[in-house]
């Protein structure tokens, strides 16, 4: 179903101004010391900007269109030699992808620290702890360890900023439900904010499991993330606008509302995908996942794009099919294409086991196309990538089943598709026509899938933890490269480097950052 332009389902807020007495006498003091400062301030240098270069790996997805295409030295023959040029370990999974500018690392860790490490050698530059919550399980040193859970405190990838000469280099990530902006050169904290499941209230880390899994997309004085609450009753989901400068909430979408487009509190509405840009459309495109197992209320199931300029919904689109207890959320996040000056591509999966191509400007589809039954553990989980010709993803194990009230239930027990394990599993589409280009089997996965260099990486959930590698163009496989853990964050291709993170809900051990090279030997740094 697609709804189109003016549709007033979900509900757009401006900022709140929450105790604004306090607030106030803190702007007369910095007021009043900034006065004081302004001559010395204005005979200062500025401030030093790392722009990306064209190997780095600066955000989740690569870019903001979330294209997960990246640049490599690799070759096919190279490719076949990777071997691990260094490990470094960190205290629980690290299930977000690495960011990578610099030469340097930038990933969060279950553990309950965000870090810096150097690419070339695995050097420990910083480390950052983040505010605990322990609503959010496994948290840090948590023993027993909670096996099902689907994130601890870290799970999303950082967002490089570059300076601009009156601040630093910022790395911008989500731990909790608390945003965060580091100095990328040192890890002082620039700023940070609270984005609760129940905003108007104080924050309370030990019952409010709310989590930023979406990873932050900059754009002007604007950071975009969408906020999880998992299903938690009497909390809520939404996106929001944060100030570049501050942290603090420019505008918020609300995503768990009734028809009427009031908000709920129900534990919907959450959001685990990622913005994706449209800058010729002024558009941020995200998705929402199921509510209690259904997609009964409007927003949920559904893609949604919003007007970054206020936050004000553009269009909406809900898959034709009906979702009675399914679990077929929409936890993905977009893939787009821009080309002279226009938005060309929109793409998502689901975990319905479709990928759907949009069109950019009204979320009317333009073509569906169904690989697997999909189900509760199964589908489209990771995201794809998109090379501007085709989409390369791997589908989750598929629908083994929930526990409900006592009862394990599956979604559709009397089709013969609705497998817990499911086939093929690693796919192409043709971009344009949504035609199945290959397939491939054993390669389930909840992580994202990366291109590059005429190759597919992948890290599958089952068997021997490994990293897959394929011929774009076939599926063939090129190697499959061993790894001290399994792969859940997907990869990141920096030069003749690939970058990604280990571990998972159900092993702590050997969990870390890990960098593969042709040889194993040191990372070509690019400059």
């Amino acid at each position: 179903m697609h709804l189109a332009l003016g549709v007033n389902l979900g509900r757009r807020v401006p900022a709140r101004h929450v105790g604004a007495s306090r607030t106030g006498a803190v702007l007369v003091i910095v007021t009043t010391l900034l006065a004081g400062c302004s001559a010395t301030a204005a005979t200062q240098p500025p401030l030093p900007a790392h722009v990306p270069g064209p190997f780095d790996w600066p955000t989740y997805g690569h870019d903001a269109q979330h294209t997960f295409h990246g640049r490599t030295s690799l070759t096919v023959a190279a490719a076949r030699t990777l071997k691990q040029a260094w490990f470094f370990p960190t205290g629980d999974a690290v299930t977000a992808t690495p960011t990578v500018v610099n030469g340097t690392v930038f990933a969060g860790s279950w553990d309950g620290y965000f870090y810096a490490v150097n690419l070339e050698t695995g050097a420990l530059r910083w480390k950052y702890r983040l505010k605990p919550q322990n609503a959010i399980t496994p948290y840090p040193g948590q023993n027993p360890r909670d096996t099902t859970s689907d994130g601890g405190l870290v799970t999303s990838s950082a967002w490089y900023q570059p300076g601009d000469g009156t601040r630093p280099d910022l790395v911008i990530v989500g731990g909790g439900y608390t945003l965060y902006a580091l100095d990328a050169e040192t890890g002082a904290l620039y700023w940070s904010h609270d984005y609760t499941g129940r905003p108007e209230y104080p924050p309370n880390p030990d019952k409010d499991g709310t989590r930023i899994f979406s990873s932050p997309v900059v754009v002007g004085d604007k950071v975009l993330v969408g906020v999880d609450v998992d299903g938690s009753q009497g909390y809520r989901g939404y996106v929001v606008a944060a100030s570049l400068a501050t942290g603090r909430p420019v505008w918020e979408y609300q995503t768990d509302v009734n028809v009427a487009g009031q908000v709920q509190n129900d534990g919907c509405g959450s959001v685990w995908s990622s913005g994706t840009l449209l800058p010729p459309l002024g558009l941020v495109v995200f998705d929402v996942a199921d509510c209690h197992f259904a997609s009964a209320p409007p927003l949920n199931e559904t893609v949604f794009a919003l007007r970054v300029a206020d936050g004000h919904l553009a269009w909406v689109f809900h898959p034709a099919r009906i979702d009675g207890s399914c679990d077929l959320d929409f936890g993905a996040t977009p893939n787009a294409g821009i080309g002279d000056g226009k938005a060309t591509f929109l793409g998502v999966g689901n975990k319905d086991g479709s990928y759907y191509s949009l069109d950019p400007a009204t979320g009317r589809q333009r073509w569906a196309t169904n690989v697997v039954f999909g189900g509760f553990s199964g589908g489209f989980i990771g995201t794809a990538a998109y090379d501007g010709h085709r989409v390369y993803g791997s589908t989750a194990i598929g629908d083994f089943g929930r526990f409900e009230h006592g009862q394990k239930l599956f979604c559709d027990p009397g089709n013969p598709r609705d497998l817990a394990t499911q086939e093929p599993s690693s796919h192409a589409f043709d971009a344009a026509t949504g035609t199945i280009a290959w397939g491939a089997e054993h390669g389930q996965s909840f992580s994202a899938t990366t291109v590059a260099g005429g190759m597919t990486f992948n890290g599958p959930a089952l068997g021997d933890p490994v990293l897959d590698v394929r011929l774009a163009s076939t599926g063939s496989l090129v190697d499959h490269i061993a790894l001290p853990q399994a792969n859940w964050s997907g990869v990141a291709t920096v030069g003749d480097a690939v970058v990604l993170g280990v571990g998972s809900t159900y092993n702590a051990a050997s969990a870390g950052i890990v960098v593969l090279t042709p040889g194993g030997r040191r990372p070509a740094v690019p400059g």
